[in-house]
């Protein structure tokens, strides 16, 4: 049985925000993945912020193009360590020119120029206060320039609308994105789709992402001249978004499918996108309980098997993760760790390349021994573990799973978690799904379901 629980969520004002040094995306070459910047993107931004543009009037944006839309990324994630403490921030035209990989300032100010002419619309939900703010057109961000009197220096001063920062430093689901895979997108449309993708990739579940050819373009702000041609779509918008994703995006893999209908000329009546699960850099599991004892048997362990705690054992913080990802308590993390010394291999890759690297790939080797068997299918489930997002209740839980096609023929229940003052609550409705309702179900209420899982 797959074990669930439900932690009380972290506020985005608690959270890092920015993982990784920032400033290494202004390097011409982009850093290896494991010291690759990432910056988390509240799910808020991502299924409630509508984009448009003055050229577009009140249509869906193509506002920005491919460089604008990355340094618009940028300035959101260079002002995500200090939204707590400032509300206007700066870039310097020097940072902005080098993530962006241009030369010319006036290339920067055309892009500075897209963003003061992009609105967004959004509507949030305010979990405390049950209520909803809602704005139809607003700027995506206030811009000025501000140059030195003295030395000539030139930056980007800008601040967020006060909802947008309120919303950020809220609670809620995160996305996690790669900060330098931005200035490597070809496509305007790529950088709407790919939070979209990571959110879905940070998930225990993830059902395929399904769209008509004529629902995606909407999502992706896509309208064409005239009628609507699959074939024009595919080739100006989709491929070059999925070009993009598979060259510059290395936590998660993507792959894309077409369903055809059986009319005449089998037209493609879907577009299905499946995202692989994160790969996620050791530094970003959560570090798992350790009390004083449990320290003091962890120095006990290490003196009892001759091992050097300073030289030879895992620091505390990179225990504590390593046990959350073995699903261990960290005194029994240390105690198998202590009987690998026994392991050649492990000890020749301590002397070559360190502690830390000897003790990662011996974590990854664990993780690969205890298999996939705590994985449960659709098939073997019977129980279906829906955690709503803060701010939502039973009521619009059941309304959506009420409203929604079932088209399966075996039973199975539904379980809706949700957290009302710290407290959890839980409510079973039974249905008869298949594993593509559900898909249906997560897709068309994303701002409602925080998570899904498979149970028995």
């Amino acid at each position: 049985m797959t074990r669930f629980f439900r932690k009380k969520g972290v506020t985005g004002s608690e959270r890092k925000r920015v993982k990784g040094d920032i400033r290494l995306v202004l390097a011409n070459e982009r850093p290896e993945q494991d010291r690759d910047p990432l910056a988390e993107k509240h799910s808020a931004l991502i299924n409630s912020v509508r984009y448009f543009g003055d050229r577009e009037g009140d249509t869906p944006a193509e506002a920005m193009t491919s460089t604008s839309a990355a340094l618009y990324e940028y300035l959101l994630a260079r002002a995500l360590p200090e939204l707590t403490s400032k509300e206007e921030h700066l870039v310097s035209f020097q940072d902005a020119k080098a993530f962006l990989k241009i030369d010319k300032t006036s290339r920067l100010r055309d892009c500075i120029d897209d963003l003061t002419k992009t609105w967004v619309s959004y509507e949030f939900i305010n979990p405390d206060e049950g209520k909803h703010r809602i704005a139809r057109r607003v700027p995506l961000l206030h811009i000025e320039e501000e140059m030195g009197t003295f030395a000539g220096e030139h930056a980007i001063a800008y601040s967020m609308h006060p909802s947008v920062r309120k919303a950020i430093l809220g609670d809620g689901a995160w996305a996690v994105t790669e900060i330098g895979a931005y200035p490597l997108f070809t496509s305007k449309y790529t950088w709407r789709l790919y939070p979209k993708l990571a959110l879905m990739s940070g998930r225990t579940l993830r059902p395929d992402m399904r769209w008509t050819p004529e629902e995606l373009a909407v999502e992706l702000g896509w309208q064409p001249k005239g009628a609507f041609k699959f074939s024009n779509f595919e080739s100006r918008v989709l491929l070059p978004v999925l070009s993009d994703l598979k060259a510059h995006v290395r936590r998660f893999s993507v792959s894309c499918e077409y369903v055809r209908a059986t009319t005449r000329g089998r037209p493609v009546s879907q577009i299905i996108i499946t995202v692989g699960p994160t790969t996620r850099a050791p530094d970003e599991f959560r570090k798992a309980d350790l009390d004083r004892s449990g320290r003091t048997r962890v120095r006990r362990i290490a003196a009892d098997a001759a091992v050097d705690l300073a030289k030879e054992m895992p620091g505390e913080d990179t225990l504590r993760r390593a046990a959350t990802r073995l699903g261990k308590p960290v005194t029994a993390v240390a105690t198998l760790w202590t009987e690998a010394f026994a392991d050649l291999g492990i000890m020749d890759l301590m002397q070559r390349e360190g502690l830390n690297a000897a003790f990662e790939k011996w974590v990854r080797q664990q993780a690969a021994q205890q298999g996939d068997d705590v994985e449960i299918d659709f098939d073997t489930a019977n129980a279906i573990l829906v955690t709503l997002a803060d701010g939502y209740a039973l009521d619009t839980a059941t309304s959506a799973i009420d409203e929604h096609l079932w088209t399966g023929s075996a039973p199975k229940t539904i379980r809706i978690l949700w957290n009302v003052a710290g407290e959890q609550h839980e409510h079973d409705i039974e249905i008869t799904p298949t594993e593509r309702d559900l898909a249906l179900l997560l897709h068309a209420n994303q701002d409602i379901i925080e998570d899904m899982e498979y149970a028995v």
